[in-house]
């Protein structure tokens, strides 16, 4: 399969029947359609790794979370919950949420990883004499409040490093980053016990949307499937899950509590959800009046790590953090670099409405969206380590790192033919080298 060395892109034959197998881990969205009609699950190709660079990302993982857990205080403390777009009516909320620590399951760390190997910038130039880069891990955002690609990350790429390395095509000896699974039981059972006090059997509620609310709509698959696995780990650590749609929650004035569809009372509840969407709907007013009563995971906390406005802030705390790229409220401080900028609304997901330029502050790649009015951040332009197809197709692999509790977990890998990895990014599986 090639020499060993830095993290590259090989072609590795896929199982004849690995449909099959996803499904039988509860993945059944892999034949949702990414670039070109491709499905999203990718297995005609793997991502290698040797050990010093899992190592590398795995300290950067650690690193980052807790600069952002300084930056959750710093921003507390100094009351700059407006910065981040959060009503007035709700900062005690999240003040509240943070000095209580709330109980956080999970996370997912977008990363860039450059090995040092390509130009000395992105313009191409060559390096001058004696020029040497050393391997970099930069933070691109963190989805800390409502993640995806878990199931996928968690057991679908676990079990194909499992068969192909059974079956001869992965080499004897490949290990992966990724002991996601067994992180999240250990999690949710000292959140059940160590943080809540409960006995085996306490119900948990897990919520995510059902349809986007068009007629006609369809389930939304991917989102239920994260939420039927997430209810598996919290089941193996002895809590009795009930999975419900965020559409037949409802708030019960009279009983001062929230209630599923069954009129059960919600007295702690993982949501799928976003944090700014509950903020908006009709019984968010209840939501800082009921902290006692309804305990949500994630937190009210995670409002300040989930939008962009984090990096703006993790750039003016820690200034030339190794993991970090500079980033601003405008693009005045960026233009005219080397690099490039890339402009981001703060609330955006999947790529949407991201705009990238280059160090002529021209227009290099675009996506469309429904995101924007909730403003945008500036953020220098990343480097990628160079990775092409067999066939000699450019490819972006942005790295997934998820953090479980405060522990570095895994990676994933999605890759794009662009410069913008948005909702048609195939999902890759990785192996680390022996």
């Amino acid at each position: 399969m090639g020499d060993t060395g830095g993290m590259r892109r090989v072609e590795v034959s896929p199982r004849p029947n690995w449909r099959q197998r996803c499904d039988a881990v509860g993945f059944s969205f892999y034949d949702l359609e990414s670039e070109d009609g491709r499905p999203y699950w990718n297995e005609e190709a793997a991502y290698a790794f040797a050990p010093p660079e899992i190592a590398l990302l795995e300290t950067a993982t650690a690193e980052l979370f807790a600069r952002c857990m300084d930056a959750v205080e710093h921003v507390v403390r100094a009351g700059r919950f407006a910065e981040f777009g959060i009503p007035e009516r709700f900062h005690e909320l999240v003040r509240a949420s943070w000095d209580d620590d709330d109980p956080t399951v999970y996370g997912r760390f977008d990363l860039a990883y450059d090995d040092g190997a390509g130009p000395p910038d992105l313009s191409g130039r060559p390096a001058r004499f004696g020029t040497v880069r050393s391997p970099a891990v930069k933070l691109l955002e963190f989805n800390a409040d409502t993640p995806t690609s878990l199931v996928e990350t968690a057991a679908a790429q676990w079990q194909w490093l499992e068969e192909q390395t059974a079956a001869g095509v992965l080499p004897a000896g490949a290990d992966q980053f990724n002991a996601v699974h067994e992180l999240l039981i250990e999690q949710w059972e000292h959140i059940r016990t160590a943080r809540w006090g409960l006995a085996p059997g306490a119900r948990l509620h897990l919520a995510s949307l059902h349809d986007n609310g068009e007629p006609e709509a369809e389930l939304i698959v991917e989102d239920f499937d994260t939420i039927a696995y997430m209810a598996e780990t919290a089941k193996a650590a002895g809590f009795d899950p009930k999975l419900i749609f965020m559409e037949d929650l409802s708030f019960s004035v009279d009983r001062q509590a929230f209630l599923d569809a069954d009129d059960e009372e919600v007295h702690r509840i993982f949501k799928l959800y976003p944090w700014e969407w509950m903020l908006a709907e009709q019984f968010g007013g209840f939501l800082p009046n009921t902290r006692g009563r309804t305990a949500w995971v994630e937190p009210a906390w995670k409002l300040l790590l989930s939008n962009k406005q984090l990096l703006v802030v993790l750039w003016e705390l820690f200034p030339d953090h190794p993991n970090l790229l500079p980033a601003f409220e405008a693009p005045d401080a960026l233009r005219g670099g080397s690099a490039g900028y890339v402009a981001k609304p703060r609330l955006g997901r999947e790529g949407a409405n991201v705009r990238v330029f280059d160090g002529t502050d021209a227009l290099v790649a675009s996506n469309e969206g429904g995101y924007g009015d909730e403003g945008f951040v500036y953020q220098q332009r990343a480097r990628f380590t160079p990775i092409a197809t067999a066939a000699g197709r450019p490819k972006t692999a942005v790295i997934g790192s998820w953090i479980v509790g405060e522990t570095p977990a895994g990676i994933d890998l999605r890759e794009t033919g662009g410069p913008i990895t948005g909702d048609l990014a195939e999902f890759v599986p990785h192996y680390i080298e022996p």
